[in-house]
């Protein structure tokens, strides 16, 4: 975890600031400020080279600084960019909630809220920030770790006919466009997408 300074607590109008600090200016700003002071020198006393040479130096150590933070930036950015895509189309099992509660399904999609931050979106509606994912695991994997178990969910494959589909899960089947099934007890299957709960055990 990344330590915080008691100093970077402070609101920017109470934290302390050196004297003659030039850490909060830009490379440009610093550089008009030089050629300003250059120009505006007493001839008889002009800047030494040591010190004209060591102002030029704190130009490019700015500039350099400003360059590499943007440069991480963006390479987070595209990391979690990613990472995040390789998701879809993985089941995913979230850590446990507030309540208790584990929010699982597949991801279908990926959305970035504020400052980037990846937010994978699960076919049952539910949204699943990244850094709460617990388990990853293939279609086949997740529907065959399901034999046994009690499930209930909404065949959505006529979207204008939805209908609720439950029973005890017997096999898993995966066909050849790699939609993962659950076939039941019933006689009924249900697509691993449409999945919406699961109840340990069958039902006697």
């Amino acid at each position: 975890m990344e330590s915080v300074s008691a100093a970077s607590l402070l609101s920017p109008s109470t934290a302390p600031k050196a004297a003659n600090s030039f850490s909060d200016m830009g490379s440009g700003e610093f550089l008009k400020l030089l050629i300003t002071q250059l120009t505006s020198q007493d001839p008889m006393q002009p800047m030494g080279n040591e010190e004209l040479l060591r102002q030029i130096s704190s130009i490019r150590e700015i500039e350099l600084s400003t360059t590499l933070t943007e440069s991480l930036r963006n390479l987070t950015g595209q990391q979690n960019v990613t990472a995040a895509s390789s998701m879809i189309g993985q089941y995913v099992t979230g850590a446990p909630g507030a309540n208790g509660q584990v929010s699982s399904g597949l991801v279908v999609g990926v959305r970035f809220a504020d400052g980037g931050r990846p937010v994978l979106m699960l076919s049952n509606g539910v949204e699943m920030p990244m850094e709460q994912v617990s388990l990853i695991q293939p279609p086949r994997q997740a529907a065959e770790a399901l034999v046994g178990q009690t499930v209930m969910g909404i065949d959505q494959r006529d979207p204008k006919k939805p209908q609720v589909v439950e029973g005890v899960v017997t096999a898993a089947r995966v066909d050849d466009k790699g939609e993962a099934f659950l076939e039941l007890d019933t006689g009924g299957e249900l697509r691993l997408r449409d999945l919406v709960s699961v109840t340990t055990g069958a039902t006697a």
